[in-house]
């Protein structure tokens, strides 16, 4: 008479168990504000002028001033227009098209009283190129580490 006591018990909670599993899944919304990472898109001309590229979960334009050997990077959300300010020490950029590759810390331009800057400027002579750079460009953004890579294309005649 024990086992089937026993049985019952373990019949009845095999049962209550099985309908609390029954349940369908929680929806989950998709990451709409971070673009996955082999998302094809094109990204045309920067507010700026420059070359715009992927960092991560934001966009970058990389524009040099030949004029004045330097370089600004700007930070824009998915839509590549809605300027983003970040905190981060520097962003360092690197023109591997040149010989010796040209490696440059860009510092926050406009940082503002929370610390947080949208451009990143720096200098270097190798900058004094007029030519179409291709590079990457390396940041620790809000504490998470970025990276990108950037192409300049002729101006269309």
């Amino acid at each position: 008479m024990k086992w089937q006591t026993l049985a019952t018990l373990l019949l009845g909670w095999g049962w209550l168990t099985a309908a609390g599993c029954s349940r369908p899944p929680e929806p989950t919304r998709p990451a709409a504000s971070q673009p996955a990472e082999d998302d094809d898109h094109e990204h045309g001309e920067g507010p700026h002028g420059g070359t715009i590229f992927d960092f991560g979960k934001y966009h970058g334009e990389f524009k040099p001033d030949h004029g004045k050997k330097e370089a600004t990077v700007w930070l824009f959300g998915v839509d590549q227009k809605t300027p983003v300010r970040v905190k981060a020490e520097k962003i360092r950029v690197i023109v591997t098209n040149t010989e010796p590759p040209i490696e440059v810390d860009l510092l926050p331009a406009d940082k503002d009283a929370d610390g947080k800057a949208h451009a990143f400027t720096g200098q270097h002579e190798g900058l004094a190129k007029d030519m179409e750079y291709k590079g990457t460009v390396t940041g620790v953004v809000d504490g998470k580490p970025y990276s990108g890579e950037f192409e300049e294309k002729p101006a269309k005649k």
